[in-house]
């Protein structure tokens, strides 16, 4: 019986789950409290992408683009508005007689009173309001929405590789729940099996001889080894399951809603199919392309930057003390005591031409880096499509032919039974039959196992989501 090795395969595809696992070791079937609820794959799948802290903590990278993509949205009305304000204790004046409080300038003998103090209040708004900048803030809003198709697309690869590793995991535990019934199944008929032979030679039966049974004896112990590692994964899937869906924050314990692990109801199409689906819908080549309109972008804001940008200005600035009396020319001007107003239109110009020029050389290489990027990511998918293709069609190909091999081992085993029954049968015929339906029931299951993985490896490696897809074949 061969059932160790795929088990080994298994775990070694959901090692990230062992981050989930480590901190929650304890089995959430022991909780007598706990209620028991059976999912369906795309019940499973929901569930477990909202309750996952990891997939929660990358979305906000989402968030964090559409802010910055707000912020030079905003950036298009008065980007410069700002009020400074001042408060503070200041001397009154003191002078000659004769001069009135509007002329107190022209008093030589004008001083600082300081027996007569009083509170001083200032504050000062400025804005500047851009007209004309040669297109650098339209360019600017349109990279920062590429920004967020990015945060989005790189969002959308790891959900999706997600979903995959979660797929496996549900398959994992309907291969370990078959191969747990299978086994308890086997472990009666060999346990009957055994007993049977050694009847047959105590009653010193020619059939058989000691070799037979120590044979027989020796394939038990693989048997029961083999058995054992089924198991034992079967209580790590399920644990697994415990902490992707938060069994025990939630206090309720997950099983699947199918008993039986079934193919998957797909024909493999041709391969043309999932190359298109994949360049069109795959979010690595959409992200790139993403980053190769942001980076066109970037460039033509960083050239915007070389040209000189109109803008309109505002500065208005009030002061008041009441032991400071305003003066009323307007060559003169008494800085705790004053109003004025400044409206102007004016330009912008980075003069330090040799920086300027080397920003542009630097944004033109990162948009030519974006375009060739995109270039090698989708030669890349073409390459990994092709081999998610050839391993789907390989896989249906062994899953079709185990299965017409199972159907000639449940036949021989049938007829060396009724042979057996009859009187006319060899015990070691029998045995050698059991033997090998044995591990044709389970190899035909891990081929099942096997064509389904793969075939949603193909989906994943073509842009399709897990979680839409099977929504819709429901």
């Amino acid at each position: 019986m061969q059932t160790a090795n795929p088990f080994i395969t298994l775990l070694a595809s959901l090692a990230i789950l062992l981050l989930w696992v480590a901190p929650h070791s304890a089995d959430a079937r022991t909780t007598a409290l706990q209620d028991t609820v059976e999912l369906t794959f795309t019940d499973f799948l929901d569930l477990a992408l909202e309750r996952s802290k990891e997939l929660n903590a990358r979305r906000q990278s989402i968030g964090m683009a559409q802010a910055r993509q707000s912020e030079a949205k905003a950036s298009r009305y008065l980007p410069n508005f700002e009020v400074i304000t001042a408060h503070g204790l200041v001397p009154g004046v003191s002078g000659a007689d004769g001069f009135s409080n509007s002329q107190l300038y022209l008093d030589p003998s004008l001083r600082n009173d300081w027996e007569d103090w009083a509170f001083f209040n200032q504050f000062e708004v400025t804005a500047l309001q851009p007209v004309y900048t040669w297109g650098a803030i339209s360019s600017a809003i349109k990279a920062s929405q590429a920004a967020v198709r990015i945060a989005t697309y790189d969002f959308e690869a790891d959900q999706r590789n997600t979903e995959l590793q979660l797929f496996q995991l549900y398959q994992g535990r309907l291969l370990a729940m078959e191969l747990d019934r299978l086994i308890d199944e086997a472990e009666r008929n060999l346990r009957t099996a055994e007993r049977e032979l050694q009847q047959l030679l105590d009653e010193g039966s020619t059939e058989i001889d000691d070799a037979d049974l120590y044979q027989f004896e020796i394939f038990i112990y693989q048997f029961e080894t083999e058995a054992e590692d089924v198991r034992q994964n079967l209580s790590f899937l399920e644990r697994a399951w415990a902490v992707a869906l938060g069994s025990r924050e939630y206090n309720q314990i997950y099983r699947p809603a199918e008993r039986f692990l079934d193919p998957l109801d797909e024909e493999v199409e041709d391969i043309q199919m999932y190359l298109s689906h994949a360049l069109q819908a795959r979010p690595e080549v959409l992200q790139l392309g993403a980053v190769r309109d942001a980076a066109e972008f970037g460039l033509q804001a960083t050239r915007a930057q070389s040209y000189p940008a109109l803008f309109i200005g505002a500065n208005y600035r009030f002061a008041y003390a009441s032991n400071r009396p305003r003066q009323r020319n307007p060559f003169i001007s008494n800085p705790a005591n004053t109003s004025s107003l400044t409206v102007g239109v004016g330009i912008r110009q980075n003069l330090n031409f040799f920086i300027l020029n080397s920003r542009t050389e630097r944004s033109r290489l990162q948009s030519r880096q974006a375009g060739y990027a995109l270039e090698a990511v989708k030669d890349g998918v073409e390459l990994d499509v092709s081999d998610k293709y050839k391993d789907a069609v390989v896989a249906r190909s062994r899953m079709e032919t185990t299965r017409g091999a199972l159907e000639v081992s449940r036949n021989w085993l049938r007829q060396e039974q009724l042979d057996y029954d009859i009187g006319f049968g060899d015990v070691t015929n029998l045995v050698d039959a059991v033997r090998s339906n044995l591990e044709l029931e389970a190899e035909s299951r891990q081929r099942i196992h096997d064509f389904n993985i793969r075939y949603a490896r193909l989906l994943n490696a073509s842009g399709f989501s897990l979680n839409q897809f099977f929504l819709n074949n429901d």
